[in-house]
């Protein structure tokens, strides 16, 4: 009589197929722990040129805003050449129209035609937000 493996060939396949896919799961495991909480990448020093055209207008605002606070007009004018565009000032005037035109936050839409006036710049849609005798500029 012969003896009979008590595990038949398809079990051993299973153990390993366990094994393999229990050892993927531990690997990705790892990996999205290391990856995410342990080293996560950081970008820091990011030139501005590289971001796609949305972010450029953000950035834009954020320059604007940055000006209304601390009144740095050659800062301000760094960081839009730091969007390496060909027109810089254009740009601005764009995105300040645009700004106002679409009825976005108007706190914003002040500073970009504060910038932007300041940089000698014109549209008659800014005029709502020219400073009325009497009040101050810069807000």
């Amino acid at each position: 009589m012969t003896e009979r493996n008590p595990f038949p060939w398809w079990r051993s396949l299973l153990r390993t197929i366990a094994w393999i896919g229990l050892g993927a799961l531990v690997g990705i495991g790892l990996g999205l722990l290391v990856g995410w909480v342990v080293w996560p990448l950081e970008y820091s020093e990011a030139d501005p040129s590289i971001l796609e055209i949305g972010y450029q207008r953000d950035y834009t605002l954020m320059i604007a805003s940055a000006y209304s606070l601390d009144r740095d007009l050659e800062l301000a004018r760094a960081r839009l050449r730091s969007l390496d565009l060909d027109e810089p000032n254009k740009w601005l005037l764009t995105v300040t129209v645009d700004h106002i035109l679409e009825g976005e936050n108007e706190i914003v839409s002040q500073h970009l035609v504060d910038l932007a006036s300041v940089l000698g710049l014109y549209s008659p849609v800014m005029d709502p937000y020219y400073p009325q005798p009497g009040t101050e500029v810069g807000g």
